[in-house]
C-alpha cells in the first residue's frame, strides 16, 4: 500500500505525490453517484509518476493526507478530462465532493481555471478521485501551495498570453500580405494559424474558461477542431510546396488523408469516442508523409522545400513526443505539455519565414520572367529593326538608278518613235536615217543598252534579296546550307554598281574557295552593309578622285578571309571602339544598326570580324569564317 502524504506546517511549495497513491480500475464503466470503492478492493499503488488510464475506462485514485498546512492545493495539470469527481473522506464519512470535467459546466469547478484545482481542508483525511475519460489521459498530480499556485498561474498566463499574441500577429501580418500578393499559400497559412489557435485552446482548456463555459458540449468537438486543423495543415503545405504539380499521386494520398479527418469529423458528431485514437496515429502518419514529400520536392528543385523541411522536422519531433508521451511510451514530463505549445509557436513562426522566402522566390521568378519578356521584346524590336534597315538598302540603291532607268526609257522611247517616223516615212528616208543615227551616237546606245539590261537584272537581283530579307523576317530563321561566298559577294556587287559614280572604282580579287555552311541571305546583308558604308565613307569627301573599293577572298586551310577596303575618310580610335555598339552611329541620318548587326551574324557563324582604320586613309574589314 501507498504511504500517507504529510504536508507540514508552513510549508510553501509545490509537492509531487506520485509515491503517495493508489489506483484502481473499475470493471463497470458507470458508477453510481456518490459510491466510493472500500479498502476491500484491489488498490495498487500507483507505477506511474502520473494518473493515466485508456480510453473509456474509470479510474479511482486514492492518497491519504494529512494537512498541517493552510491554503494547499490539490492540483490536477489537465484540463480535457471528461468527468472527474473528487471526494474527501474523514472516518468513513464524505466531507466534502467536487464533481467537474470538461462535459459538466466550468463553474462547476472548485477553482474557476482551465487546469483542475481543489482546496484541502486542514486534517487527516482520504482523498479519492474517480476520472472517466473518452481518450487515453495523462495527468499530472500534485500539491502547491496559494503563492506557488499563483506564481505557476501567472507565468502559465504569461507564457499562453505570449504564445496566442503570437499567433494572432502572425495572422494578421501574413493576412495583409495576402491582400497585396493574392498568393493561395499565404491565405491557407492564414488558415492554418486560426485552426491552430482554436484546436490549441480547446485542448488546453483556455477555450472553455472564456468562450464557452455554460456550453460543455462544445468540448466534444475538440476532436473535429483538430480534424479542421489538420485538413488546413494538409491544404496549406500543398500551397506551401505546390504538390499537386511536383507529384499528383502524392497529393492524392493527401486527398485520403482528409477524407479520414472528414470522417472524423462525422465519427465525432456521432458519439464515438475512438475518434481521437484515429487523429493522434494518423497525425503522426501525415507528419512523417508530409516530411517524406518535402525531401522529395525538394530533390527536384523547388527551393523552398528545404527551408519546410527544416521547420516540419520541429513539428514531427514535437507530435511524435506528444503521443508517445501521451500512451506511456516514454517518461512524462510537465515540461513537453507546454513544450508542444512552444514548439508550435515557434514553427508557426518558421512556417511565416518559409511563406515569405516562398512570396520572395515567386517574385524573384515573376521578375525574372518580366525581365525575359522585356529581353523578348526588344529583341523583337532589334530584329525589326535590323530587317527595315537591310530592306533600306536594296531598296536605297534600287531608287537612286530609278532616274537612270527613266531617263534610258525615256531615250528608248524616242528612238522607236524615230524607227517608226523612218519606216513611214516615204520621202528623205535617208534624212531620217542620219537623225537616227545621230540620236544612237548622242545617246550611246551600247551604253544605254547595257545600263537597261544591267539595270533590269540588278533589279531582279534586288527584288531577290528583299524577298529572301522578307522570308528571313517571317521564320525569324533560317536552316543553314551550303553556297558559294563568291556568288552571294558577285550578286551584292551589282547592286551596289547600279548608280556608282565615275570617280569611285570597285575592284574585285575573288580566290576560289570551298562551299560555306551558312545562310546566304544573312550574310549578303553584312557585305551589303559595308559595302554601303564604304561607298559612303568615300563620298564624304569633299574631291573624289581615283576611288576605290577592293573586294578581296582568299582562303588557308579551312579558314575563309573576305576583305572589303575603301579609300574613304576612314575613322578615329574611339569611333572604331564604338563602331558595334547598339545605337552608335557617325552619320547624320543614321540609326546605329549595321555595323552591330554586322558582327552579330559573323558570330552567329562562328566567325570573326575585325576593322583596321585610318583617319583620312581608309578602312579595311576583314571577315574569317571556319569551314569545318
Amino acid at each position: 500500500m501507498s504511504k500517507d502524504l504529510v504536508i507540514e506546517k508552513n510549508y510553501n511549495g509545490k509537492l509531487f505525490i506520485a509515491e503517495h497513491i493508489s489506483m484502481l480500475r473499475e470493471v463497470h464503466s458507470e458508477v453510481a453517484n456518490g459510491f466510493i470503492p472500500d479498502d476491500q478492493e484491489d488498490w495498487v499503488p500507483l507505477e506511474d509518476s502520473v494518473l493515466s488510464g485508456g480510453y473509456g475506462q474509470v479510474y479511482w485514485f486514492k492518497l491519504k493526507i494529512t494537512n498541517h498546512a493552510s491554503n494547499q492545493f490539490l492540483v490536477l495539470k489537465d484540463g480535457t478530462i471528461d468527468y472527474l469527481d473528487v471526494f474527501f473522506v474523514k472516518d468513513s464519512t464524505l466531507i466534502r465532493q467536487v464533481s467537474s470535467g470538461d462535459q459538466r459546466p466550468f463553474n462547476t469547478r472548485d477553482v474557476k481555471v482551465y487546469d483542475f484545482v481543489y482546496k484541502l481542508p486542514m486534517d487527516s483525511f482520504e482523498c479519492y478521485i474517480l476520472i472517466k475519460n473518452g481518450v487515453d489521459f495523462k495527468s499530472c498530480l500534485y500539491v502547491s501551495s496559494f503563492q506557488h499556485l499563483i506564481e505557476q498561474f501567472q507565468n502559465s498566463n504569461l507564457l499562453w498570453g505570449g504564445y496566442i499574441g503570437i499567433l494572432f500577429v502572425l495572422i494578421f501580418y501574413n493576412f495583409f500580405i495576402y491582400l497585396s500578393t493574392k498568393e493561395k499559400a499565404m491565405l491557407w497559412y492564414v488558415f492554418y494559424l486560426i485552426t491552430l489557435i482554436i484546436s490549441s485552446s480547446g485542448i488546453k482548456g483556455i477555450a472553455f474558461q472564456y468562450l464557452w463555459q455554460d456550453k460543455a458540449f462544445i468540448n466534444s468537438f475538440l476532436p473535429s477542431f483538430t480534424s479542421m486543423y489538420l485538413i488546413v495543415m494538409i491544404l496549406f503545405v500543398n500551397a506551401l510546396l505546390q504538390i499537386k504539380k511536383y507529384d499528383h499521386k502524392a497529393f492524392s494520398i493527401l486527398k485520403g488523408f482528409i477524407g479520414l479527418y472528414l470522417l472524423s469529423i462525422v465519427l465525432n458528431f456521432i458519439g464515438f469516442i475512438q475518434v481521437w485514437l484515429i487523429i493522434q496515429f494518423s497525425s503522426i502518419l501525415l507528419s512523417a508523409y508530409l516530411f517524406v514529400l518535402g525531401f522529395k520536392i525538394h530533390l527536384k528543385g523547388q527551393p523552398v522545400a528545404k527551408y519546410f523541411l527544416l521547420t516540419w522536422s520541429l513539428h514531427l519531433f514535437l507530435i511524435i513526443l506528444f503521443v508517445f508521451q501521451l500512451k506511456g511510451y516514454m517518461y512524462y514530463h510537465p515540461f513537453l505539455i507546454n513544450g508542444l505549445f512552444i514548439g508550435s509557436a515557434l514553427e508557426a513562426t518558421l512556417l511565416s519565414m518559409v511563406v515569405g522566402y516562398k512570396i520572395r522566390v515567386l517574385r524573384f521568378q515573376k521578375e525574372a520572367a518580366e525581365n525575359r519578356e522585356i529581353s523578348k521584346h526588344k529583341e523583337q524590336y532589334m530584329f525589326l529593326r535590323e530587317q527595315a534597315h537591310e530592306i533600306q538598302n536594296p531598296i536605297y540603291f534600287v531608287s537612286n538608278y530609278v532616274g537612270v532607268l527613266d531617263r534610258n526609257f525615256a531615250y528608248m522611247s524616242k528612238l522607236l518613235l524615230l524607227y517608226r517616223e523612218f519606216r513611214e516615212c516615204k520621202k528623205n528616208s535617208n534624212l531620217k536615217k542620219q537623225e537616227i543615227i545621230k540620236f544612237e551616237k548622242a545617246i550611246h546606245l551600247k551604253t544605254v543598252t547595257k545600263e537597261f539590261f544591267d539595270g533590269l537584272k540588278s533589279v531582279q537581283l534586288a527584288i531577290n534579296r528583299v524577298e529572301n530579307i522578307s522570308k528571313n523576317f517571317l521564320t525569324h530563321s533560317q536552316q543553314k546550307q551550303s553556297f558559294n561566298i563568291n556568288k552571294c559577294l558577285k550578286e551584292t556587287l551589282a547592286i551596289i554598281r547600279l548608280n556608282l559614280k565615275d570617280s569611285i572604282t570597285i575592284r574585285e580579287d575573288l580566290e576560289e574557295l570551298n562551299l560555306f555552311q551558312g545562310v546566304p541571305v544573312r550574310l549578303e546583308q553584312v557585305f551589303m552593309n559595308l559595302l554601303k558604308n564604304a561607298l559612303e565613307a568615300i563620298q564624304e569627301k569633299v574631291l573624289l578622285k581615283n576611288e576605290y573599293v577592293i573586294v578581296k577572298t582568299s582562303q588557308s586551310h579551312h579558314q575563309i578571309c573576305i576583305e572589303i577596303s575603301d579609300s574613304g575618310v576612314g575613322m578615329s580610335a574611339d569611333t572604331q571602339q564604338k563602331i558595334f555598339s547598339d545605337d552608335f552611329t557617325t552619320k547624320p541620318k543614321g540609326k546605329g544598326v549595321g555595323m552591330g548587326l554586322c558582327k552579330r551574324i559573323i558570330e552567329e557563324h562562328c566567325g570573326a570580324i575585325e576593322i583596321f582604320s585610318v583617319l583620312g586613309k581608309g578602312t579595311k574589314v576583314s571577315i574569317y569564317l571556319d569551314t569545318t
